[in-house]
């Protein structure tokens, strides 16, 4: 009985424990520590993620929603807009997306086609 008493005592006991933050722009690294981690003998040890932070790690945009087409001149026109596959913001979207317009727009001038662009919101 008093082995168990004692297990119970050691596993509730107050542990030493650390927080170590890394952080690096590349998604493999290895992090030497000017001092290394001294671990006591005869002690177990548990390490444990708890939190993880990954901007612009997982592409929202991909080959099945990077394109669209739209027309400016009730269909004479057809225009396709495609945005490079990665990981964007909302206003990137929105400048890419702008910016094939203003090409667009550019070319059937350069054609002189003249139309009238009304853009509308997406409900």
């Amino acid at each position: 009985m008093e082995d168990i008493l004692r297990k119970i005592e050691e596993n509730t006991a107050p542990k030493d424990s650390f927080q170590l933050t890394i952080s690096n722009k590349t998604t493999d690294f290895i992090t030497r520590f000017n001092v290394p981690l001294q671990l006591k003998k005869g002690k177990q040890y548990e390490m444990a993620l708890l939190n993880l932070q990954t901007y612009y790690s997982f592409p929202n945009i991909d080959s099945t929603n990077n394109s669209f087409k739209y027309f400016p001149d009730n269909g004479k026109n057809w225009f396709t807009i495609q945005i490079t596959e990665g990981s964007y913001e909302i206003y990137d979207i929105d400048a890419a997306i702008k910016q094939q317009m203003r090409t667009n727009m550019m070319m059937m001038k350069m054609t002189n086609t003249s139309f009238l662009f009304r853009p509308t919101a997406v409900p």
